[in-house]
């Protein structure tokens, strides 16, 4: 148990190892031309600055010169992400395993990110859960065992974690790893419940995804319109790994769904990208939706537009206010969108998306199985939220500011326990 002292500056310090907690890290993300990991960066900014407006945060990144360019108004430092190279012995061993069948996953990234620092952030929630194929990724984990035996907390933050159930080994490594760690806050409570039932508890606590706190000011205060109404849909290739269909067969079935959704509401359409990347067309939101709107058929085509650039996390947010539903695939599109109080339904590729229904909603009405939507069986639900959007939208406006407090929450669970401190001297 790590043994601390509450004191009154803007510092952090962990006593027992003698020094100032100034220097934190963040790793864990691909980039943020994903908007999700652009938020989340900007809002574990936001929550640790409103605290302890002094500290120094440092964001590891595989893309520098990128992030940079997007997150240029936030003050942190970014640094190349160094993991170990294609032909390391780890790389050409663990290729060499894999052809025998054998998985091993070791920690790839290099130790001497960790100097100076005095605590790691992992802000890629996503990595604690299964792959659509069963299989895990451990290295970012082990990356984190190596910390804590080098006296450094690792800290999952906001993130998503489990099931592991259909994957025995996963759950056996990760109870291990979890139970371990320093702290771990999870952004919805499907994730406290599973960690509560393979026994670990005790440094849990749960919280709001940061994200919820990104631009917050930026809110939907339009009443809802009786006649024309504008539906925002966010769909990506993601869907692609989850709904079992081939690339053009499932163009046609989002673009056939869509016709459907503007025979039936009259609205008009507005495809919205939360992920746009040159570099690989598997994860480009926006290639994806431009296949979409092209297999538009007349007169539905009319009705359809695209978000066709990329603004950002923030600048998207912007345009998601004008919406008065956004049906959304991208967790954090969906975020993104009850963050600004507009109503959202939000498409399950995995049980985060439960979770974060429940967590919000009260209930699991307003989610869907990803491939339901495409095959026919979401218009009931996209026709109940249209004829309950006056509600639901007053509802969310009582409800994020809770959430939003529910993001700050670690904070405050650091002064009360200790774990993070703040101090005068050293």
């Amino acid at each position: 148990m790590l043994n601390l002292t509450l004191y009154s500056t803007h510092l952090f310090v962990l006593k027992d190892l003698g020094r100032v907690m100034k220097n934190i890290l963040l790793i864990g993300i691909g980039g943020v031309y994903n908007y999700g990991c652009e938020a989340i960066v900007r809002g574990s900014i936001d929550i640790l600055r409103s605290e302890w407006p002094d500290i120094k945060i440092t964001y590891s990144s595989f893309r520098p010169a990128e992030d940079r360019k997007r997150l240029k108004d936030c003050s942190l430092e970014i640094i190349k992400r160094q993991v170990a190279g294609r032909y390391s012995f780890k790389s050409i061993a663990r290729k060499i395993l894999s052809v025998l069948n054998l998985h091993w996953s070791p920690a790839m990234d290099s130790l001497s990110q960790l100097e100076k620092m005095d605590a790691v952030l992992s802000i890629g929630g996503d990595i604690y859960t299964l792959q659509p194929n069963g299989h895990f990724n451990a290295s970012l984990p082990k990356f984190g065992n190596l910390a804590e035996k080098r006296g450094i907390p690792y800290i999952l933050w906001g993130a998503s974690v489990g099931p592991f159930d259909k994957n025995p080994k996963a759950e056996r490594f990760f109870r291990k790893h979890l139970s371990r760690i320093s702290l771990i806050t999870a952004r919805e409570n499907d994730s406290v419940e599973y960690l509560r039932r393979i026994g670990i508890s005790s440094n849990v606590i749960p919280c709001a995804d940061p994200a919820f706190v990104v631009a917050e000011h930026i809110v939907r205060n339009q009443d809802v319109p009786s006649s024309m109404k504008i539906i925002g849909v966010n769909i990506s290739p993601l869907s692609l790994k989850y709904i079992g269909l081939a690339p053009d067969q499932a163009v046609d079935s989002q673009s056939r769904m869509i016709e459907r959704i503007v025979e039936r509401t009259n609205a008009e359409v507005l495809l919205l990208p939360h992920v746009v990347c040159e570099f690989s067309e598997g994860d480009d939101d926006l290639r994806w939706l431009r296949r979409i709107k092209n297999n538009i058929k007349p007169p539905y085509s009319e009705k359809v537009s695209l978000v066709d650039h990329d603004p950002g996390y923030i600048g998207l947010k912007k345009i998601l206010v004008q919406c008065d539903l956004v049906i959304a695939a991208r967790m954090h599109c969906a975020i993104n969108a009850l963050a600004a109080c507009v109503p959202t339904l939000i498409l399950a590729y995995s049980q985060k998306a439960y979770g974060m229904s429940e967590y919000i909603y009260g209930h699991r009405r307003w989610v869907l199985p990803l491939e339901d939507i495409w095959k026919g069986r979401g218009l009931d639900a996209v026709m109940g939220m249209l004829e309950s959007l006056s509600g639901i939208q007053k509802y969310l406006k009582r409800r994020i500011p809770e959430v939003q407090s529910d993001a700050k929450r670690p904070i405050q669970f650091l002064k009360q326990k200790k774990l993070f401190a703040s101090c005068e001297t050293e």
